[in-house]
């Protein structure tokens, strides 16, 4: 059985001022989910620039992400950083014609 949880956060976010780049973000529960058991959590994630073979293409993506909680008493952290990015990119060309007849 799945079930949905409403979660409260509060967080900050550090965004760079002349590009308006999103360079850190990170996020607390307010309150406690007593349902699962969860009474933690401190969520930080590190974005930096990620350069891709084409041309000035370059995005902010995460580098880093850290989270902190406490389940069913227990601590748990967990570290995972991001590396080698693929980009795709999917072109559609599509036309449309009258259906073929039978001969």
């Amino acid at each position: 059985m799945n079930k949905s949880y409403p979660v409260d956060l509060k967080g900050r976010a550090w965004i760079v001022a002349d590009g308006y780049q999103i360079v850190g973000l990170q996020t607390d529960l307010i309150d406690a989910i007593p349902d699962i058991r969860r009474t933690a959590e401190h969520t930080a994630i590190q974005y930096g620039a990620v350069q891709f073979s084409s041309p000035g293409l370059d995005m902010w993506l995460p580098q880093t992400a850290e989270v902190y909680m406490e389940v069913r008493g227990k601590r748990l952290h967990r570290r995972i950083s991001f590396n080698n990015y693929l980009l795709f990119a999917i072109d559609d060309k599509q036309q449309i014609s009258a259906p073929k007849s039978n001969p």
